[in-house]
C-alpha cells in the first residue's frame, strides 16, 4: 500500500481536515492558468483562436434565430397550407444548414487544436517548475502531496480536455449569454406580461414567459448547488485513489524480477486488493453524491419542455398568436432556460474541474513551498581543500537532530570512507554535500574548480540507448563506439555491446551489480576531481570490487574519494575515516592500500 501524504498543508485541505483556501485566490489560480498561456510566446495563436472561437459561439447564436425564424414560417405555411412558399422554405433551409455544417466542422477543430496547445505549454510549464530547484525531490521527501506525476499528466489533460475541459466551460458560457439574448428577443415577440395589482395600481411586466424561465432557473440552480457540494469533494478522493491504483501497479510491473524471487505475490495482491477497494469506495461515493444532481437535473429538463406549453397554448386558442410562433416560443424558451440555466445544466461538469483545478493548485502551492534551508551549501574552499565543512549539523526534516558533524575538511588527493550503523546519517551527509538535503544547520562547501561526480547505490539511467545511458551526462555522440565497446569488455559486459544503440528499458533490464559496472566506466569516461560514492559497488562480488578499485587507481591516481562503505575489508581502498556514531561524528587516520 502506497504511504499517504504527510496531514499538512493542501493533503489536509484535500481530505477535509482543514478548511478549504478562499475562493479569491482559487479563481486567480484558475485564471492564471489562462493568462499564462494567453501571455506566452505562443500568444499570436492564443489569441487568434480564441477570438475565432468566440465568433462561432456568436454565429451559433445567429444561427439558432434563423432557424427558429424558419422554423415559425414553416408551421405557419403548413397550417395554412401555402403550397406556393414551400420551394423558397425548401431553399432557405438548404442555405441555413450549409452555415450550420460549417460551424459543425470547424468549430471543433479550432476549439480542439487551442486546447492541444494550451495542454502541451501548461504541462512544460508545470514540468519545468516541478523539475527546477531541486522542488520535485522535496515534495517527495517531505511526502507534501500525492502522486504529482500524475496531476501533471492527467489532472492537466482533464483541464485542457476539448469537450468538457475549463476553455471550453468558458465558452460554452458566451455562447449561452448570446443564445440567451436571442431567445429572450424571440420571447418577447410571443410571450404576454404580467399583469397584478400594487397598492391598488395595475403593474404590468413585460415577457412573463421570460420571468417565468428566470425563476426556474434560479430554483433550480440554488438546489444543484446545495446537492453538487459532495460530488466535489467525492470527485477529489476517487482521483486520489485512481491514482493510487495507478502507481502500485507501476510499481509491479517494474519490479517483476524482485516480487517473483521474494515470492511476494500474495503481499502485492494484498496491496493491490486495498488499492482496488479504495477505488471502489470513493467511486461508490461518487454514484452515491450523483443521484441528488442526476434527479434534479432530470426533472429540469423534463419541465423545461413542458413549461412553454402551458404558457403559450391559452395565447393560441385565444388567437393572439399563430400554431408557428407557439412552436417557436416553446424552441426559444427550451433554449432560454438551459442558457439561463447553465451553471445548473453543466455543474456536474464544473464540479469535475473545480477538483481538478483543486489538484493542480495543491501542486503549484507544493512547488512554491519554500523551507527555509538551515544547510548553506555553496562552492569555494580554501587552496588543496575539496570539501569543507563548518558547524554542520544534520536533522530530519521534522527537526529532530541526525548527526553532528561539525567542522570537516577533506584535502585534493584523500580517500575518505564513511562509516557507521545503519541510519546513523552517511547517505544524507552526502547528500547535505550535494545540496539536496537543507534540514540543519552549518555550511557546506566543494571546491569550485573541482568536477564533481556523485554515484549513488541505485544508479539513475536515462531513457534511452546503452551508449547514453554510459556516456551520461554527454551526449552519446560525443564519445566513439569503439571507446564505449572498449570499457564494457574492461568491465566485463562485452556481451552488451551490440546492444549499444537499442532502446530499452535499462533501468529494469540490468542486474543491480551490472548497473555499478556502469557507473565505474562512466566514472572513467567523465575523470571527475572528486568522487562521492554511496555503496557504490554494494552489488559486485569480492573480484569485481576488487577490480573497481584497481581500475580507479590506476585511472584516477589523483581523484578526491568520499565514499561510504559497510564492508570493512573496503576500508583498506581508504586513507581516513570520518565514523558516526551516537550522533557524532569523529575523523580517524587509517592506513591506505599497498
Amino acid at each position: 500500500m502506497l504511504p499517504q501524504p504527510v496531514p499538512t498543508g493542501e493533503s489536509r485541505r484535500e481530505t477535509g481536515l482543514a478548511r478549504p483556501q478562499p475562493a479569491a485566490e482559487r479563481w486567480r489560480h484558475a485564471f492564471g492558468l489562462l493568462r499564462d498561456y494567453w501571455t506566452s510566446k505562443d500568444w499570436k495563436f492564443a489569441w487568434g483562436a480564441l477570438i475565432v472561437l468566440m465568433a462561432f459561439q456568436f454565429a451559433g447564436a445567429w444561427l439558432f434565430v434563423m432557424m427558429n425564424r424558419w422554423q415559425q414560417r414553416f408551421f405557419d405555411g403548413i397550417e395554412n397550407r401555402d403550397v406556393a412558399g414551400f420551394a423558397s422554405l425548401l431553399t432557405a433551409f438548404i442555405g441555413i444548414l450549409a452555415l450550420q455544417m460549417v460551424f459543425v466542422v470547424f468549430e471543433p477543430y479550432v476549439r480542439r487544436m487551442l486546447c492541444l496547445r494550451w495542454r502541451i505549454h501548461l504541462t512544460e510549464t508545470y514540468l519545468n517548475r516541478w523539475l527546477s530547484r531541486n522542488r520535485y525531490a522535496e515534495i517527495e521527501r517531505l511526502r507534501m502531496i500525492d502522486n504529482p506525476d500524475q496531476r501533471i499528466a492527467d489532472d492537466i489533460r482533464f483541464v485542457a480536455d476539448p469537450d468538457a475541459g475549463a476553455l471550453t466551460i468558458l465558452t460554452s458560457l458566451v455562447y449561452s449569454l448570446v443564445s440567451a439574448a436571442s431567445s429572450i428577443m424571440i420571447l418577447l415577440e410571443t410571450s404576454a406580461p404580467i399583469r397584478f395589482a400594487l397598492f391598488g395600481r395595475e403593474v404590468s411586466i413585460p415577457g412573463g414567459t421570460i420571468v417565468y424561465a428566470t425563476l426556474y432557473v434560479l430554483v433550480s440552480s440554488v438546489v444543484m448547488v446545495l446537492l453538487g457540494k459532495p460530488y466535489i469533494r467525492a470527485m477529489m478522493g476517487w482521483q486520489h485513489r485512481e491514482a493510487d491504483l495507478r502507481s502500485n501497479l507501476i510499481h509491479v510491473r517494474r519490479n517483476a524480477p524482485q516480487i517473483g524471487l521474494a515470492d511476494a505475490v500474495p503481499t502485492e495482491r494484498f496491496s493491490l486488493r486495498i488499492a482496488v477497494q479504495n477505488v471502489y469506495l470513493t467511486s461508490r461515493s461518487v454514484i452515491r453524491s450523483m443521484i441528488g444532481l442526476n434527479a434534479a437535473n432530470g426533472l429540469y429538463d423534463r419541465l423545461g419542455s413542458i413549461i412553454p406549453l402551458f404558457i403559450l397554448v391559452p395565447r393560441y386558442f385565444a388567437g393572439a398568436i399563430t400554431f408557428g410562433q407557439v412552436m417557436g416560443g416553446r424552441d426559444a424558451f427550451q433554449q432560454l432556460v438551459p442558457q439561463l440555466g447553465f451553471f445548473v445544466h453543466l455543474y456536474p461538469r464544473v464540479a469535475t474541474q473545480i477538483s481538478y483545478l483543486n489538484r493542480l493548485k495543491a501542486l503549484d502551492d507544493a512547488i512554491a513551498h519554500e523551507r527555509p534551508a538551515g544547510i548553506s551549501a555553496g562552492a569555494g574552499t580554501a587552496a588543496g581543500i575539496a570539501v569543507a565543512t563548518q558547524g554542520l549539523v544534520i536533522r530530519r526534516p521534522h527537526g529532530e537532530p541526525l548527526v553532528e558533524i561539525g567542522d570537516w575538511q577533506v584535502r585534493q588527493g584523500e580517500r575518505w570512507v564513511i562509516r557507521g550503523p545503519s541510519g546513523a546519517g552517511k547517505s544524507t551527509l552526502l547528500r547535505a554535500l550535494a545540496g539536496l538535503w537543507p534540514d540543519g544547520t552549518g555550511q557546506v562547501a566543494l571546491a569550485d574548480s573541482s568536477t564533481t561526480m556523485f554515484v549513488p547505490q541505485r544508479l539513475y539511467l536515462p531513457l534511452g540507448t546503452l551508449k547514453a545511458a554510459i556516456c551520461f551526462p554527454d551526449a552519446p555522440e560525443d564519445h566513439d563506439d569503439a571507446v564505449i565497446a572498449a570499457l564494457l569488455d574492461t568491465m566485463y559486459l562485452s556481451h552488451l555491446a551490440d546492444d549499444m544503440h537499442a532502446l530499452r528499458m535499462w533501468s529494469e533490464e540490468l542486474s543491480p551489480g551490472e548497473q555499478q559496472r556502469i557507473a565505474l566506466m562512466r566514472i572513467l569516461l567523465q575523470k571527475p576531481d572528486l568522487l562521492i560514492l554511496d555503496e557504490a559497488t554494494s552489488a559486485l562480488d569480492p573480484a569485481n570490487t576488487q577490480h573497481f578499485h584497481d581500475l580507479l587507481g590506476r585511472h584516477l591516481a589523483g581523484v578526491t574519494i568520499i565514499s561510504v562503505v559497510h564492508d570493512e575489508r573496503l576500508h583498506a581502498y581508504h586513507d581516513h575515516a570520518l565514523v558516526i556514531a551516537d550522533g557524532r561524528a569523529l575523523a580517524v587516520p587509517l592506513e591506505p592500500h599497498a
